[in-house]
């Protein structure tokens, strides 16, 4: 009934279902789903993500030559993992409340907890949940 209701409203872009491989092809700007799987997915990404560093730099320890060209990709090699350093970018919003609610990391660092807070300061400023119930309910408006 949700999928049905978002589909037909024309204040938003719903994309509709998408699979797991689809998180990181910027085919949804936001998705939605229960907290396990959330949950699931978002350790799932850090744990690869950790693994492709991790073995990236082994790699490029093991020859002189390896190490040379590590010299000189550290600094892209850092921009791009930066993103994925739950400690830069911690915690997950909760929507479909009257609040705002910052899920952060069970194992956060006070970085990683520090940016979770500030994530939450943003979606203040923002008024996500009312802009949120606003172009709902427009939606729903325009249905009917």
């Amino acid at each position: 009934m949700a999928a049905s209701q978002l589909t037909e409203n024309e204040s938003i872009n719903y994309v509709g279902f998408i699979e797991g491989n689809d998180i990181f092809t910027n085919k949804a700007d936001v998705i939605v789903c229960d907290g396990f799987v959330g949950n699931v997915a978002l350790k799932t990404c850090e744990g690869v993500a950790r693994l492709v560093y991790e073995k990236l730099k082994h790699e490029l320890s093991k020859h002189f030559f390896a190490r040379f060209i590590g010299k000189i990709l550290s600094s892209s090699l850092k921009k791009l993992f930066k993103p994925l350093n739950p400690d830069q970018y911690n915690g997950a919003s909760l929507i479909g409340l009257r609040g705002i609610v910052i899920k952060s990391h069970g194992n956060a660092s006070v970085l990683a907890f520090k940016s979770a807070i500030l994530e939450a300061m943003k979606e203040v400023e923002r008024q996500v949940p009312i802009k949120i119930k606003n172009k709902l309910e427009l939606g729903l408006k325009e249905k009917q």
